[in-house]
């Protein structure tokens, strides 16, 4: 059985499939950033344990500072808002790889989805420029 739409409920769909779509790009950015971090800090901290003497770190804007890792077996990492757990290096290296494959899996997901909900899109924006079309047709008909 074929549902019919009337074109105001087909511009409705539209808008919402819009909505969604915009909200799932601006998840994928956030998810991209994280997967981003994820590679800098593991190759910093790689490059920190290659490196004997000292390294540059990005302080953020393009701004670096040659700094020496007093401690190059353990770290602290972030768990809670204000809370920090101290670990080795290397299981900090571990949480991060885990980090970054998850955050593919999540890009991944997340661009199957935006492909669907974008031919979703298309299908209806589709549907309304032939309703637009036969509109145009009956007009031009009707002013003969």
């Amino acid at each position: 059985m074929q549902q019919e739409f009337s074109e105001q409920q087909l511009m409705q769909m539209a808008q919402q499939e819009e909505a969604v779509l915009n909200s799932k790009r601006n998840f994928l950015r956030k998810i991209v950033s994280i997967y981003q971090d994820s590679e800098r800090t593991i190759a910093s901290l790689e490059e920190m344990g290659k490196n004997p003497e000292k390294m540059y770190m990005n302080l953020g804007s393009g701004v670096l500072i040659e700094v020496e890792a007093k401690n190059k077996t353990n770290c602290k990492r972030a768990f809670a808002e204000n809370g920090y757990l101290e670990e080795k290096i290397t299981q900090t290296l571990k949480w991060l790889e885990k980090k970054k494959d998850t955050s593919k899996q999540q890009v991944e997901r997340i661009e199957q989805d935006i492909a669907s909900s974008d031919a979703k899109l298309s299908d209806i924006v589709s549907v309304l420029r032939q309703i637009e079309t036969e509109k145009r047709k009956q007009f031009n008909i009707s002013k003969k």
